[in-house]
């Protein structure tokens, strides 16, 4: 009777630690699997900006009209 006893509580024991890694392991994914959609949203907004600013230097500079400047804006925006 002593055996069966201390052995559930072992196997208790076994299967809280398998629950606690499960945890921790969809805790990890989900941290990770956010900060990646953060990035590509932020690497995103930094090219469209990018580019943004180098048809405004070809406008001024005169490497592009007004029409064509305002046909980069809609398609960036």
């Amino acid at each position: 009777m002593m055996g069966s006893e201390w052995g559930m509580g072992v196997g208790g024991g076994f299967w809280m630690l398998i629950g606690l890694i499960v945890i921790v392991g969809f805790a990890i994914y989900f941290i990770v699997k956010n900060n990646n959609n953060n990035d590509l949203n932020r690497s995103h907004k930094d090219s469209s900006t990018d580019a943004m600013e180098i048809a405004k230097n070809r406008l001024a500079k005169g490497e592009i009209t007004t029409e064509e400047f305002e046909e980069i804006k809609k398609r960036l925006l």
